[in-house]
């Protein structure tokens, strides 16, 4: 076997592989022998007909196919390991000459991607830099503690069904319909929908409608939305609503008492409960600075390292974005949100490759023992009882980026 290569952008190679008639023969006669013991022909035995007869009943391209991909997978399996290139994609293979029964070989083209070279920046400078920055202490205010304290007497709250009219602070059952020119609009329309007067779960001016109104009342009205509104297509746009008010509910709320604390957990009087919600909202916000400087840091090493980025692994990528945000994305495009997860995919791509990078320079790779540790661990929580009742080797692969994700950041924030 001889061959050529040449690099392309994007992590691509392009080969030219070369098999002489012996070695191509080793791959297509195999094939042929089999398709000529297993031709039937009227008249004869199972592999009693004359060689020439059966012979021309086989399906020749059928052979040559099977023979070329064998031919290529082998090829392309020794080529990469002398390589030493890790293929993420199915290549792409183009005959350019052959002829077994000429005493020719085979001569084809081959495309294949590959797992890229990453060239880190210096990127322990960089944590070193970002980490002497970010010794931020972070405050909890007042008014956030009461904000998370309202919350929790809110879901605690006694609710009975009234027949006065629905004020702020009421919960209310509604059916509702968006129209836009007379035309119903799709995701402008909803049955049941229990939610807090004034909490402003709608757009702005929808709940101000609702209102004074009672049980089995309607409301009609207009609303424009927002020339900045999320959605493009309901920018500054219209919109008559029709509403019919199923129920109204009164809400009580508790009263903050130590007796109240004591039922949420061990807490021994109002003032121990305060302490641990704002301890609690103050860690949350460690975490969120914590979050906020490992972003950082890995973007800055993305923009001082050299990734010559694989399209397929961008695509890949979007495609299981896409397929995530559809679940929420109702009635959005596919292409659409191709386009506006497009940027976030591949920094998505460059970020874990980045990370890959400093694992195994850095030697920072968990090992088998700690990835089934961690597994075990996993679907003992998950209350999994074996192992075959999971896809393992996509468990395997999640809890090793987990761990070696976990390792890499952990390692960066010791630099300083």
């Amino acid at each position: 076997m001889k061959y050529t290569s040449k690099k392309l952008p994007e992590s691509i190679v392009e080969l030219e592989v070369v098999l002489d008639h012996k070695d191509f023969l080793n791959f297509w006669q195999p094939i042929f022998d089999s398709a000529l013991s297993s031709i039937q022909l009227k008249g004869f035995r199972p592999g009693t007909a004359p060689k020439e007869m059966a012979e021309k009943a086989i399906d020749k391209e059928k052979v040559f196919s099977a023979a070329v991909s064998d031919a290529a997978r082998d090829s392309l399996k020794k080529i990469a390991e002398e390589n030493e290139w890790q293929l993420i994609d199915q290549p792409k293979v183009e005959v350019l000459e052959t002829n077994p029964e000429k005493d020719l070989g085979l001569k084809f083209k081959a495309t294949i991607s590959l797992f890229p070279e990453v060239k880190l920046g210096n990127y322990q400078k960089i944590a070193k830099k970002i980490n002497s920055e970010s010794g931020k202490e972070v405050s909890v205010g007042d008014d956030e503690v009461k904000k998370s304290i309202d919350y929790i007497l809110n879901s605690r709250a006694k609710i009975s069904r009234t027949n006065r009219e629905a004020k702020k602070g009421d919960m209310v059952d509604i059916d509702f319909e968006g129209f836009s020119g007379g035309k119903p609009l799709d995701g402008a329309s909803g049955k049941a929908d229990s939610f807090v007067l004034g909490e402003g779960k709608f757009i702005a001016g929808f709940e101000d409608h609702i209102v004074g109104k009672k049980e089995n009342e309607k409301a009609e009205f207009t609303i424009t939305f927002p020339k900045d509104y999320w959605k493009e297509d309901m920018k500054n746009k219209e919109v008559e609503f029709k509403v019919a008010v199923k129920g109204v509910y009164d809400r009580q709320l508790p009263d903050m008492t130590d007796e109240f604390v004591k039922g949420l957990g061990k807490f021994e009087n109002v003032e121990a409960f305060k302490k641990s919600v704002k301890e609690g909202i103050s860690k949350e916000k460690e975490m969120k600075e914590k979050e906020k400087n490992r972003i950082k840091i890995i973007s800055e090493i993305v923009k001082d390292s050299k990734v010559d980025l694989p399209k397929v692994m961008i695509e890949h990528t979007l495609e299981h974005m896409v397929e995530d945000f559809k679940r929420y994305s109702k009635g959005e495009k596919e292409e659409d949100l191709k386009k506006k997860l497009e940027v976030r995919a591949k920094d998505s791509v460059l970020a874990n490759l980045i990370i890959h990078q400093i694992a195994k320079e850095a030697q920072l790779e968990p090992g088998n023992e700690e990835i089934e540790k961690e597994m075990n661990d996993f679907m003992a929580k998950s209350g999994m009882a074996s192992k075959s009742s999971i896809d393992h080797d996509q468990l395997y692969d999640y809890i090793y980026g987990e761990l070696r994700n976990k390792k890499v950041f952990e390692y960066l924030e010791t630099i300083k």
